[in-house]
């Protein structure tokens, strides 16, 4: 058992987990609280916390991850150092000191660490500190006791930011762990949490005041977010790449998630499903630091939200990618403007579908579920000295091989074959975005260069025979007007010449990736 409070003063391991809350969630969040038997719970009561945050002209100490804080607690002034610190699918995790200090005056002489003293006294300077922001917070507080040992403490907080001149609402919801295990701070949660979406906190309160002095909000807006490298190496533990990887998806998924939510931008279901597919990639290329279970869990259900999410960019494609381009070019088409328009008036329902999804509790537990996997759920490998770049050398050639199974008979494929090789081409290269740091860039790039090629040969196949579904099912198959049905018949006709020219030039594509000897078995034996 893990026991994390200790005396005032001294270091303090703070771990939480903090999730944002929209206005209307936190009554509802206060009222499942209530909910819980008094044998699990003790409501300790609401105060108002008054938080000064105190800095040099520069920011020096924000510049060296330091926060200082002096908090008043009733009469009494708690000054609070920072350090270390970072969050992570909303689990924080940070060093404190704390100290009461008479008068609320900040003094960098009441820090009892002498290390942490003279740090700051460096970074300080001759300088004076300033208060460079605050908080006002309603903070309701409660004890929380679950009968596998876990203590903790939960903070619903309602209340303001303030920093140079501008204000903003907070509303947050803090899960500390005070004894136990991290993973009883997500059971914790999954027994409190409100209706809506989950957003999981990605700032701290001093971090969301550097946001509201710099541009005026305390929360980046929601836009698309594409895939970032994850830079491991060859010195990378198995388990340290397999826990980058997987948490890199769920920020990829977790951004888009709002992007749909709360914005028209066509990127963001597409960049929903390319976190979606990455992750279940990720799991398979670590299936051995995950129990397989767990791995089937996860796989599934992002294969189910990559569904409804598929409804949503398959529609966006035919409208946006290739109805108006197509129609655009032809002119005077007549029908074309009802085909337009069926076409908008069916994505607005699907988005509003997908959006209402978004905000289920199957979505909210399985993001939950998901970082506490990443945070708390890998385990050691059964070989734990093996080496990442051995792992990688492993998958990467099954991948290939998988690919080069699928692409037996390419001259004779059907649509299913076709859509099974395309996804294989996929699987390989979301491998190699994963694992190519490990190798020769040059050689990478080669590769995934003739990968891109191919790929988005395969694509624009798809969105053909996409397009052809969706236009022969309702609504746009019920539409009663000869025009638009021969406006439809058009575009079908178009897609289907696409299908049967760019196909030889594809299989053309395949056979010269098909001679590429790939970079991973150069060093092979």
């Amino acid at each position: 058992m893990l026991a994390l409070r200790n005396l005032r003063g001294s270091f303090l391991p703070e771990i939480e987990l903090k999730l944002l809350l929209e206005k209307q969630q936190v009554p509802d969040t206060l009222a499942r609280i209530e909910r819980l038997p008094t044998a699990t719970r003790r409501i300790r009561g609401t105060r108002h916390l008054h938080s000064l945050y105190f800095d040099t002209s520069e920011g020096a100490l924000r510049e060296n991850g330091i926060t200082l804080r002096l908090r008043c607690t009733g009469t009494q002034w708690l000054q609070t150092i920072k350090l270390d610190g970072s969050i992570k699918g909303g689990l924080s995790r940070v060093t404190e000191i704390e100290r009461m200090v008479p008068a609320g005056v900040v003094s960098i002489d009441a820090i009892e660490n002498e290390e942490v003293r003279d740090r700051i006294t460096r970074l300080v300077k001759n300088t004076q500190l300033q208060t460079v922001a605050e908080t006002r917070i309603r903070r309701t507080q409660v004890d929380l006791h679950l009968d596998d040992g876990t203590k903790a403490e939960i903070a619903l907080d309602s209340g303001a930011v303030k920093a140079a001149g501008r204000s903003a609402p907070l509303h947050e919801l803090e899960i500390e762990l005070i004894e136990g295990h991290p993973t009883g701070l997500y059971r914790g949660a999954r027994m409190i949490l409100p209706d809506g979406a989950l957003r999981f906190s990605r700032f701290s309160k001093a971090a969301r005041s550097v946001l509201l002095a710099k541009h005026g909000y305390i929360e980046p807006p929601a836009v698309p977010r594409k895939a970032v490298r994850v830079p491991i190496t060859r010195k990378s533990s198995i388990g340290e790449a397999a826990e980058d990887m997987l948490q890199e998806c769920l920020a990829q998924i977790s951004a888009n998630i709002e992007a749909v939510r709360k914005t028209e931008d066509m990127e963001g279901p597409h960049q929903l499903r390319i976190g979606l597919r990455r992750l279940r990639s990720a799991l398979s290329l670590f299936n051995r630091v995950i129990e397989p279970s767990i791995v089937i869990q996860f796989a599934n259900e992002a294969r189910w939200l990559g569904h409804e999410v598929g409804r949503l960019r398959d529609l966006d494609v035919v409208l946006n990618d290739v109805a108006r381009p197509f129609y655009a070019r032809i002119h005077r088409e007549p029908g074309a403007n009802l085909v337009l328009s069926t076409l908008e008036r069916h994505a607005r329902k699907v988005r509003a579908d997908l959006r209402h999804t978004l905000s289920t509790e199957r979505v909210n537990v399985f993001l939950l579920g998901l970082s506490e996997l990443i945070q708390t759920g890998l385990r050691t490998p059964a070989k734990p000295n093996r080496k990442l770049k051995d792992l990688a050398d492993e998958k990467l050639e099954k991948r290939w091989n998988h690919l080069l199974t699928r692409a037996e008979g390419i001259e004779s494929f059907a649509t299913d074959q076709k859509h099974a090789l395309r996804k294989a081409l996929k699987k390989l290269r979301y491998a190699i975005e994963f694992l190519g740091p490990l190798y020769a860039p040059a050689d990478v790039k080669r590769l995934s260069s003739r990968l891109k090629t191919l790929q988005t040969m395969f694509g624009s196949l798809n969105d053909a025979a996409v397009t052809q579904l969706i236009l022969c099912r309702p609504p746009l198959s019920s539409i009663n007007d000869p025009s638009a049905q021969r406006a439809i018949g058009r575009l079908l006709g178009a897609c289907e010449t696409r299908s049967v020219y760019d196909w030889p030039a594809t299989i053309e594509d395949w056979k010269r990736l098909q001679a590429f000897r790939p970079f991973w078995q150069h060093s092979q034996p």
